[in-house]
């Protein structure tokens, strides 16, 4: 009776493996039989797998007779193609058959299978998640290292693949949540905050999704939101000193609601109010609104010892020297005794030289001026805060004026229409809209259908006018920065908030620029308007370009198709992008009533000079730098459009010239100059290039630690290594470089990189 088990068990794995798939029988000289699979022959003897997963390696001279067996796969080939699509049983069957042979791909598709028709099946979901796990936690693992890289586009392909691949993994919400990480790092907190919705939306417990959920809020305006997702974070804190901070940040946002919402007539500036709002920002973390509002309650009156001195380190700091004056003249006068005053006001005033040491074209005089500016004993902080707001200009006529422009490069002058605000003040920095009018229409008649914008006296508004009549080209590309350049000379202007924008060909001139020179543009708008062949191959330079695409449903066909390509391209990157169809409008139109969305939303992008990523596409000098990433030199093997390309056709066929066209724009494609550029943690910057081979590398305070030693690794190797040291001179240098005053580095470092 001891064999009884043995022969019961036999029995029922025989059985099994004929309704499943016959094994492998090998018949031994003996009378034996041995049933498996056989993982390994030779002339010599065979090794077999048994159902209990023992191996046995038999030799060939004992074996009489081997039958093999059906494989796994066929198997389940078979099976799957006999069961019913509404069979829940038999597919959940199928799946177990196809965890015990290890056929993981199909035991997923079962147990999905399974779910679809039961939903609430636990045993297949239970089976299901830890397959779904094994191949999600790797490409989230990818993702975190990316992240604490700064490589945030990197990192959203993974964390993508996991979203489409495996949704109904355990890590899903995390996905989500390092998503939404990304965003908020590039402050795009709509975007952020959507994500952060979702990962909650798997699970409801992820305290670190809430707060960051409540961040975004905050950062957007929605106090109820960041409010609530506070309040839920509060129910599942990890300990009671987490919950405290939580119900303190809770209150925090309840009260700067309700002050707020007592202030929503803005007739009604009370002083008091505002700085109650200021400190409950500054209690928030949220810094420069705080001083925004400091500012706010010093214009309704307050002079509070306080919030002046504050003010007046704040306004030192980012170069508002006149104004910081001013306060530094209040608090003087209440306190004429205070020598501290009286020094700290005299070494400021020193500051008011930078305007003109960033303008001098003479190179002594600026040596002379900067060595003042050196030796004044201010802080290298409000040195390079008063470069970047040296941008006061003359005053000038308010509402509808008209000019002419100089273009730099086809050297001829161009005409202008421009709207300047009715409490347009020249000692404060304005936004600028660069608007581009369509074929057949002039500046003027483009400029009213941006009245509804003109007449919020928001933003001074540019609308250049075609020098040729024929309308926009590749060749006027020039004229967008010539008329850059013409407005900030007249206007003071904000450079981190100038917006391209255009209709038609007009857009397509706008867009061409701003794929060529991303660093130059806090937006871009666009309607009806395609991007040209080649422009296609810079825009992955607009990874910090937020670009809204608008195009009517009856505009032509390459003009649509245009956009859908461009807005999957861009939004596939993870790059911040809106694509809108508007009804009717068959040719151009002039979608006023977009209008008032469009200004909301470029009002809210402003370009950071230090942006922890830069992506750089280009083969030529005249567009190769951006932001802190200037190409010095290309490698040999960079694209060359005056090198002739070697190609024959087929004997006996010519290449059309669309074929002709389309090796061109190919051979393009795979030599353009590439370089990606990231801050990354430990004081690094991570540089990948393509057809370079060196570059210089600004850096600033705001990017790495320059106290410390930095390290620069290109390709995989490290090419730099050591202390880089600030100096004034590289400040304005930089500045005149790029020239924008608030695109100004204190450092730079020169490195040569092993081209790929």
């Amino acid at each position: 009776m001891r064999n009884t088990p043995g022969i019961l068990w036999r029995v029922v794995l025989v059985a099994a493996l004929a309704s499943a798939a016959r094994a492998d029988v090998v018949r031994l000289k003996n009378g034996n039989v041995l049933e498996g699979k056989i993982i390994a022959e030779t002339a010599k003897e065979l090794r077999i797998r048994t159902a209990s997963a023992s191996e046995l390696t038999v030799p060939r001279d004992q074996v009489a007779e081997i039958e093999k067996g059906e494989a796994p796969f066929e198997a389940y080939k078979k099976r799957a193609a006999a069961l019913k699509e509404d069979d829940a049983a038999g597919h959940h069957a199928l799946a177990d058959y196809c965890l015990e042979h290890r056929l993981l791909p199909e035991a997923i598709a079962e147990l999905r299978r399974v779910l679809d028709l039961e939903k609430d099946n636990q045993a297949a979901l239970a089976k299901l998640r830890p397959l779904l796990d094994q191949r999600a936690q790797p490409l989230l693992s990818q993702a975190k290292r990316l992240q604490e890289q700064g490589q945030y586009e990197e990192a959203e392909e993974p964390l993508i693949a996991i979203l489409e691949q495996y949704p109904d993994s355990s890590f899903a919400a995390a996905a989500q949540h390092h998503l939404a990480l990304g965003f908020a790092a590039r402050k795009q907190y709509d975007m952020a905050l959507t994500r952060w919705r979702r990962a909650l939306a798997l699970d409801d417990k992820l305290i670190e999704a809430y707060e960051g959920a409540a961040q975004a809020a905050a950062e957007t305006g929605q106090w109820a939101d960041a409010i609530s997702f506070t309040e839920r974070a509060i129910e599942n804190a990890k300990d009671a000193a987490h919950a405290a901070r939580l119900r303190e940040r809770a209150d925090a946002l309840r009260n700067l609601a309700k002050l707020q919402a007592q202030g929503a007539d803005p007739k009604a500036r009370d002083a008091s109010r505002l700085a109650a709002e200021a400190r409950v920002m500054m209690q928030l973390g949220q810094r420069e609104r705080a001083f925004a509002r400091y500012q706010d309650a010093y214009d309704a009156g307050s002079r509070d010892p306080e919030l002046l001195k504050l003010l007046c380190d704040y306004n030192e700091r980012h170069g508002r020297i006149r104004l910081a004056l001013e306060i530094y003249q209040h608090l003087v006068t209440a306190n004429p005794a205070d020598d501290e005053l009286v020094r700290r006001r005299a070494r400021i005033e020193q500051l008011l030289l930078v305007p003109r040491a960033f303008a001098t074209r003479d190179k002594a005089e600026r040596e002379r001026l900067l060595f003042r500016i050196a030796r004044s004993g201010a802080s290298f902080e409000a040195i390079q805060g008063a470069l970047a707001e040296c941008t006061e200009r003359e005053p000038q006529k308010a509402g509808m004026v008209e000019g002419t422009f100089l273009v730099d490069e086809l050297l001829v002058r161009a005409g202008y229409v421009a709207y300047v605000p009715k409490n347009y003040d020249p000692r404060r920095a304005w936004p600028l809209i660069l608007a581009f009018h369509r074929d057949g229409e002039t500046a003027k008649e483009h400029y009213y259908n941006w009245e509804t914008i003109a007449a919020a006296d928001r933003a001074i508004l540019f609308f250049p006018a075609c020098p040729a009549k024929a309308g926009w080209r590749p060749v006027h590309l020039n004229v967008v920065l010539s008329a850059l350049r013409h407005a900030t000379k007249v206007y003071n202007v904000d450079t981190n908030r100038v917006y391209a924008a255009g209709t038609g060909s007009g857009g397509s001139l706008a867009w061409a620029a701003a794929v060529r020179w991303p660093d130059r543009f806090a937006a871009l708008a666009v309607r009806n308007a395609p991007l040209d062949e080649v422009s296609r191959l810079y825009l992955r330079s607009t990874v910090n370009l937020p670009t809204y695409l608008m195009v009517s449903q009856h505009a032509l066909p390459d003009v649509i198709g245009s956009h859908r390509e461009a807005y999957k391209a861009m939004d596939d990157w993870g790059y911040d992008v809106q694509r809108e169809e508007v009804p009717g409008y068959a040719r151009n139109p002039a979608l006023p009533e977009l209008n008032t969305k469009v200004i909301a939303w470029l009002e809210s992008k402003v370009r950071d000079p230090y942006t922890p990523r830069v992506r750089l596409v280009s083969f030529e000098a005249a567009n190769a730098a951006a932001y802190w990433v200037s190409v010095e030199r290309f490698a040999p093997t960079v694209f060359d459009p005056d090198r002739r390309l070697n190609f024959r056709a087929p004997l006996g066929q010519e290449y059309s010239p669309e074929q002709m066209q389309m090796i061109y724009l190919g051979e393009m494609a795979k030599t353009l100059g590439q370089a990606i550029a990231a801050v990354a943690p430990g004081n690094r910057i991570n540089l990948v290039t393509k057809h370079i081979e060196e570059l210089t590398i600004y850096l600033d305070d705001r990017m790495v630690d320059l106290e410390k030693p930095v390290r620069i690794v290109g390709n995989g190797e490290v090419i730099f290594q050591g202390q880089v040291q600030r100096s004034v001179e590289q400040l304005f240098e930089s500045a005149r470089f790029h020239r924008d005053p608030r695109l100004c580095y204190s450092a730079a470092v020169r490195v040569k990189v092993r081209d790929r």
